[in-house]
């Protein structure tokens, strides 16, 4: 995955009115973006209201928090008829009037995996079309699109755990890398929902526990180092301590300071990751990457992409579910050789199994510093030529060609991986990975509606989908990721 996965700026609501506007309302069906859907309970054919903290079936009152002519939108502030998914929040402070980036905390883990498959399975109908839907019902276990959404590994252990404790806090402390922002005031906050006002917020529980200890939000330890408008960036990597970004503020808005767990100054600007593929027969891999690059949040989320993607992409026979008990490491000898085409490579999570396992790897990729972080990993790799570089039909027309690594004259890729950022890959794109004719390809998606157009693209230029799976790999969000492994109709 590429760093270009940064969120993006908050958007600004329209002003609110002076005088709060209140409306009680029938919860309908989840939307995409953390949003049910909603009437007025004295109209059900009325205009439609898209409500925050709302679960569906349930009656709730919301203020208005934006009204034009194209949306309304609403946050809940009571319920009056509750859903038996609701639960108590796991983190307040993203509720009504608080900050973005625990929406659905007031949903069990169970019913926010449901919700994110009719989300998923809405926008394959309404975006895709008949034609992906019925490709993507094909598969086994699918029906009318709907793909179920799994828990990660720790987070389904957790949700098991007989004690009720673990249970309650299940999906929370995943996080290696969080974002906060300073306040006015001086203190560690985050931007409300759509707003770029910056609120204070004195817990942070989606981060693993060394992010937690560090004490952000409360310790004068930071504080001493905060600016107003200052961005600050925790990263918790698997090996060694924590450090702490700080980027922004004052005057020295484009510097960048980095400090130790302990709030000293420090010229570490790199951390260590180690992936476990053993399940692939590599056993653990190691990267080096920047601090500030980008790297999956979600403490399992490197592991157990890397077992699906690889194995879907070199595996013998089709496949999204990763590595089975059952399962044998792949056989070195028979996927030797293979021409893989890496499409927005990240810093290299992908390219280093691929180029072990494949040998001649093509890598593209937006960042220069991603790309050299990759490099610093895979120097040892003489078959993987890492490019840094916009992805357009024209670099993958030159990239997917492998004639100096041996091949047959005009030889094309065999196997194409692709990361696309949320706006998906897009009709050119896919156009030229379909010239280069792979026998496969494997496209990792973390928006629905995005990944719903680009599989309409797939099969229009003779692609069906061979496989897919859905990763919970950001609970207590309305986000999640899929693996769609395609094959030639």
């Amino acid at each position: 995955m590429s760093p270009h996965r940064r969120p993006a700026p908050p958007r600004r609501s329209a002003p609110l009115p002076a005088t709060p506007e209140y409306v009680t309302l029938t919860v309908g069906a989840p939307a995409h973006g953390g949003h049910c859907l909603a009437r007025p309970v004295d109209d059900p054919s009325g205009r439609v209201v898209f409500v925050r903290h709302a679960l569906p079936g349930e009656q709730v009152r919301a203020v208005m928090t934006e009204k034009s002519s194209k949306i309304w939108r609403a946050d809940t502030v009571e319920v009056l008829s509750a859903s038996p998914d609701r639960v108590r929040p796991l983190w307040p402070e993203a509720g009504p009037g608080g900050v973005g980036g625990g929406e659905l905390s007031h949903v069990s883990l169970p019913a926010q995996r449901t919700w994110k498959r009719w989300v998923l399975a809405d926008c394959l109908r309404r975006i895709g079309g008949a034609a992906v839907v019925d490709a993507v019902s094909s598969l086994p276990g699918v029906t009318g699109g709907a793909v179920p959404i799994e828990a990660m590994p720790g987070d389904a252990a957790a949700e098991a755990d007989p004690d009720p404790r673990v249970r309650a806090r299940a999906g929370a402390g995943t996080r290696t890398r969080i974002s906060l922002s300073v306040t006015e005031d001086g203190e560690a906050g985050m931007h409300g929902f759509r707003s770029g006002t910056v609120l204070p917020v004195r817990e942070v529980p989606l981060a693993v526990r060394a992010i937690q200890e560090l004490g952000l939000t409360e310790r004068a330890l930071w504080r001493k180092h905060f600016r107003p408008g200052m961005r600050i960036d925790a990263v918790a990597p698997s090996e060694g301590e924590p450090l702490v970004l700080l980027e922004g503020g004052g005057r020295r808005a484009r510097t960048q300071t980095v400090l130790t767990a302990a709030g000293r100054s420090t010229g570490r600007r790199r951390v260590g990751e180690v992936v476990d593929a053993a399940g692939l027969g590599l056993g653990r891999l190691h990267y080096s990457v920047h601090a500030d690059g980008f790297w999956q949040s979600h403490r399992e989320a490197p592991s157990v992409l890397v077992d699906r993607v690889v194995r879907a992409a070199l595996g013998e026979e089709p496949t999204a579910c990763g590595t089975r008990a059952d399962d044998a490491p792949l056989d070195t000898a028979r996927t030797a050789g293979t021409r893989v085409l890496e499409l927005y490579a990240g810093a290299g999570l992908f390219t280093l199994p691929l180029a072990a396992l494949a040998g001649a790897v093509h890598s593209l990729e937006g960042s220069g510093q991603a790309v050299g972080d990759a490099r610093r990993t895979l120097h040892d790799y003489t078959g993987a030529e890492l490019t840094a570089g916009r992805v357009t039909p024209d670099a993958v027309a030159q990239l997917g060609r492998f004639e100096a690594h041996g091949s047959a004259a005009g030889a094309g890729a065999d196997v194409v991986v692709l990361d696309p950022p949320r706006q998906g890959a897009g009709r050119g794109i896919i156009q030229a990975v379909a010239a280069l004719n792979p026998r496969r390809v494997v496209m990792v998606a973390c928006d629905p509606a995005a990944l719903a157009r680009d599989l309409g693209v797939f099969l229009e230029v003779g692609y069906r989908p061979a496989a897919m799976s859905a990763l919970d790999m950001f609970p207590h969000t309305h986000h999640f990721e899929t693996i769609a492994v395609l094959q030639r109709s």
